[in-house]
């Protein structure tokens, strides 16, 4: 099979079917990257892809190296769709996210901003150590996410080949992030006020002992999966999925309650009308289609244990499992009857007079725990000070948002971009709680069990391995 370096110079030499080739090899590549930058129009994405792909063929002659190419090609095609998305502007807030996807955080305070230009540059130096091959590979792969199969039919390089040398890149990169990054530590978070107290730490936090670097996520599958990867040294995630992860082999430390309560049951205002006085509020589910933010979810545990939630007898409710802020647009659609998460979501759909909050979490399970914060294993045991340094601005931060309610809403509406007045009706209705936040025994077995019996988790967690207090 030729390479893609041939088929270029044979197009140039005027064979039409060489750039045809050209086209097929990295046809996938372009639409996955055409796909993220134009989210909800596919369209717009294949017409950018097109146009990409026409600019390349007219412009060849111009490229000095040929192993440029994809990189190349890459940046034709951000310009194409950039210059798509000016022609047809369109506003996109993060309470309205029903139609992308994921959004890249904005915003960014100084010191995230430097730590990722740090990270970037080891990164991008590291690539430029390698072949121009491999480091188009590595850049396909770990920037891109591209197939292996895809990678191997585009660079002309066997499937094996491109699995041994990236691996190779792979732990390089990670030996280098171990080393650089010691200072720092790296959480995961979503934009949810479970998480306030992440966003509340990093804004009051001067950063000179140690960094925090925030990062944002918009579902629950990938804050688990960097998190497992290593790209994460800690994160506030659900227990049930917490412990599933460790049930899997992760290893992970619970180290934090990072609040109690704080997630409702929104449902369409047409449903209520099925409430009769004195029946209880199950009664209002059944037969319901209801959104849950994923199927490890403490929301479905809660679910399950009070209503025998997902085992198919009539008129118990059905899941649709989305991420707390995808859940608004099908909520609004009439896809779903309703949906159990974590605020400010519930609110934001009453103050919009699109549904109506039926119970609250608190009510379900009084006192519950919902997100828990994980760190690493393999980082609680190199920086056990700094693990506890940041346990300690955490405290603090809820110590913060319970004092200055209308601070701490400001600081959630700029990290999530939240409207403002319902992160703040939230905090100063009492609907969360950040008190009481070191891993209670207790409740931990509570959490474990109520997960066993609801069918989240296969089998109990070793509680004695996974929780872990202070980091001792």
């Amino acid at each position: 099979m030729l390479s893609y370096q041939e088929l270029l110079r044979n197009s140039l030499r005027g064979d039409s079917q060489a750039f045809s080739e050209v086209v097929r090899r990295f046809s996938g590549m372009a639409r996955a990257l055409a796909a993220r930058q134009m989210r909800s129009d596919a369209g717009l994405a294949e017409d950018a892809v097109q146009e990409a792909f026409l600019k390349a063929y007219l412009s060849l002659p111009s490229l000095r190296s040929l192993d440029a190419f994809p990189a190349w090609l890459r940046s034709i095609l951000a310009s194409c769709c950039a210059q798509m998305l000016r022609s047809r502007v369109r506003d996109v807030s993060l309470t309205d996210l029903g139609e992308v996807e994921d959004l890249p955080s904005d915003e960014l305070d100084p010191m995230e901003h430097y730590a990722r230009l740090q990270t970037r540059d080891m990164v991008l130096t590291t690539l430029a150590s390698l072949g121009g091959i491999y480091r188009e590979a590595a850049v396909q792969r770990y920037v891109h996410g591209r197939p292996y199969e895809e990678i191997s039919a585009a660079l002309g390089v066997p499937v094996g080949t491109i699995k041994r040398r990236l691996h190779e890149v792979r732990e390089q990169l990670l030996r280098k992030l171990a080393g650089e990054e010691t200072s720092t530590i790296r959480v995961g978070y979503l934009p949810i006020s479970d998480h306030l107290l992440a966003m509340v730490a990093h804004q009051r936090h001067d950063q000179a002992d140690f960094g925090i670097m925030l990062r944002k996520f918009l579902s629950w599958t990938s804050l688990a999966k960097a998190l497992v990867n290593g790209t994460l040294d800690a994160a506030m995630i659900m227990a049930p999925l917490a412990m599933v992860l460790r049930n899997r082999g992760a290893p992970l430390r619970y180290v934090l309650d990072c609040h109690h309560e704080g997630s409702a049951i929104t449902v369409r205002k047409a449903l209520l009308g099925r409430k009769a006085a004195g029946q209880d509020w199950a009664r209002v589910l059944d037969g319901a289609t209801i959104g849950l933010p994923h199927a490890r979810s403490t929301h479905g545990v809660l679910l399950k244990s009070a209503l025998g939630f997902g085992k198919g007898e009539p008129g118990t409710p059905r899941a649709k499992y989305l991420s707390p802020p995808f859940l608004q647009q099908p909520f609004r659609r009439g896809e779903i009857d309703g949906f159990f998460c974590a605020e400010p979501w519930s609110t934001l759909s009453e103050s919009r007079g699109e549904g109506a909050v039926l119970v609250r979490s608190g009510t379900i399970v009084p006192g519950h725990t919902c997100c828990v914060l994980v760190v690493t294993q393999a980082f609680a045991g190199q920086r056990p000070r700094l693990v506890c340094e940041y346990l300690r601005l955490l405290k603090a931060a809820g110590e913060y948002v319970h004092a200055r309610p209308r601070e701490s809403a400001d600081i959630q509406s700029r990290y999530t971009g939240v409207d403002v007045s319902a992160a703040r009706h939230v905090l100063e209705s009492g609907f969360i709680s950040y008190r009481d936040l070191d891993p209670d025994q207790a409740r931990a077995e509570q959490s474990m069990q109520l997960a066993v019996q609801a069918g989240i988790l296969d089998r109990p967690c070793s509680l004695a391995d996974f929780l872990a207090p202070g980091v001792a």
